[in-house]
């Protein structure tokens, strides 16, 4: 057994630690929205839908698609 952490791990902390902040941010534009009672258009719905799903299914996401999610949400903000 190893004694240190692997490239592989590393990675793949790295990638959760996106997945949780694209997830703070989601949770975080949807409270802006809330609060100034903003009215999203009909695509930017859609996005925040299926990143919201996509992030809390609990499968893997890669790294490709988490820059995606995290594009679409600068793209609503």
């Amino acid at each position: 057994m190893s004694d240190g952490v692997t490239q592989r791990e590393l990675q793949d902390i790295n990638t959760e630690f996106s997945r949780l902040n694209l997830q703070l941010e989601l949770c975080s534009l949807s409270h802006e929205v809330k609060r100034l009672e903003l009215e999203l258009d009909e695509s930017s719905r859609q996005m925040m839908t299926a990143a919201r799903e996509q992030l809390s299914s609990g499968k893997r996401i890669d790294d490709e698609r988490l820059d995606e999610l995290t594009e679409n949400t600068a793209t609503i903000r």
